[in-house]
């Protein structure tokens, strides 16, 4: 091998450096040195050596060593809806600081890939995953945590199994909307649901039901329509609520299981000629970037997406650093109500 293609090793790094192979350990992994005291002075030299000879760890031999491959996967329905990466934002940014690289799966809200997820998880050596899962069984789950993959589920469905988890407010923030609109004198509240098969949609069409029930409305089947959490169908769906002409009974209000499919119901009304919120309010959930920009901007329930992602992965990390089994924990995220000119 010719010297312009050796790779620098933490040996070059100590014998530029004029210093010991564990002192760079040290000094790379951010640690004191324990009994051997390491001054500023010396660690600044080693990390412009480190700078100077372009030195990168070598991930696999630390792996081989820690029995850790410092690698934590984030599974999600879909990439395409802006809560999504906001969520990984914050989880990276704990995991960063650990030294941890994240690595990101997008299922395209499919079964067979959530249950593909398990399988690569299991060859990859990850420490950790943290899981926003649909579909995922039981028997899926528990390949990870029998093959010593610690997880974290976003949401309450993973709960029966053990695993830490964390628990958006969904269910209280949607009766809060629902209120809000009721208050405002709406006794027609359409509901843009989310696939009833979901989670989240499930919860959001229970809350929406619940809300109805406490203030003695009947619950309309005719004023739902199932969408699939992003912008296809929603104006098929609106359509069927709405029409261009102004004759016979239509709801005052339509809340719709995310800010995707709400953004998008609003520019189907403009285009069938009904102005928000003069002739329909409208509201959304998770209160996305979007939401603040649309016109008319959007009265959404804020989850905090980075907020979660950041629990989720502190969550992880103390499971991966604890010596000794932790029982399985919950941790409950508030939702809050972020009130805005559609409704």
């Amino acid at each position: 091998m010719s010297s312009e293609s050796h790779r620098p090793t933490q040996e070059d790094v100590a014998r530029e450096a004029g210093v010991s192979r564990a002192v760079v350990s040290y000094v790379i992994n951010g640690r004191s040195g324990g009994n051997v005291r390491i001054s500023e002075k010396t660690r600044r030299r080693v990390l412009e050596v480190v700078q100077r000879l372009g030195y990168q760890p070598n991930v696999n031999a630390r792996s081989l060593r820690t029995r850790r491959s410092q690698l934590i996967a984030v599974m999600v329905p879909d990439l395409t809806n802006p809560f999504y990466p906001l969520m990984i934002r914050g989880a990276q940014a704990v995991a960063q600081r650990a030294a941890y690289d994240i690595l990101v799966y997008d299922c395209d809200d499919q079964p067979a890939r959530e249950r593909s997820f398990v399988q690569a998880m299991l060859g990859r050596m990850v420490d950790g995953v943290i899981l926003v899962a649909f579909h995922l069984k039981a028997e899926d789950v528990s390949l990870l945590t029998r093959a010593g993959i610690e997880v974290v589920g976003v949401g309450g469905e993973l709960r029966p199994l053990g695993v830490d988890v964390v628990v958006p407010g969904e269910r209280e923030a949607v009766r809060e909307l629902m209120r809000h609109l009721i208050d405002r004198g709406h006794r027609s509240i359409a509901h843009l649901a989310g696939p009833p098969d979901t989670p989240p949609g499930r919860v959001r069409l229970e809350a929406y039901r619940q809300a109805l029930a406490e203030a003695g409305i009947p619950d309309d089947e005719s004023l739902v329509r199932y969408g699939t959490f992003d912008r296809e169908h929603v104006a098929d769906l609106v359509g069927s609520l709405f029409s261009s002409s102004r004759h016979g009974a239509h709801p005052t209000a339509l809340f719709a299981a995310n800010d995707v499919m709400a953004i998008e119901a609003i520019r189907t009304l403009a285009r069938l000629g009904w102005q928000v919120p003069a002739d329909v309010a409208v509201c959304g959930f998770d209160n996305i970037p979007e939401a603040e920009v649309v016109m008319p901007p959007l009265t959404t329930v804020d989850q905090d997406a980075e907020a979660i992602g950041r629990r989720a992965a502190e969550l992880l990390l103390e499971r991966l650093r604890a010596e000794a089994p932790l029982p399985p924990r919950e941790v409950k995220i508030a939702c809050r109500l972020v009130l805005r000119e559609s409704a």
